[in-house]
């Protein structure tokens, strides 16, 4: 995960970044102040631990996005 990055950001970034959105992730790091890299890291690790970004109901739980233990 993204250092400092609070879990509240990471969910923000999580549905924005959902293909319902139509944003682009250049457009979701200007939002959030965060890199690029970041965005897709914490996307990356919210799928590989649950969200299915294809799923109609964008459906975001804290275990998909808390700290790598």
């Amino acid at each position: 995960m993204a250092p400092n990055t609070d879990i509240a950001t990471r969910a923000f970034v999580v549905s924005l970044k959902a293909p319902c959105s139509g944003k682009t992730t250049n457009e979701f790091a200007e939002i959030t102040g965060l890199s690029v890299r970041q965005v897709n890291r914490i996307y990356a690790r919210a799928i590989e631990r649950g969200v299915d970004p294809n799923h109609g109901l964008v459906v975001i739980l804290d275990s998909y996005l808390e700290d790598a233990p």
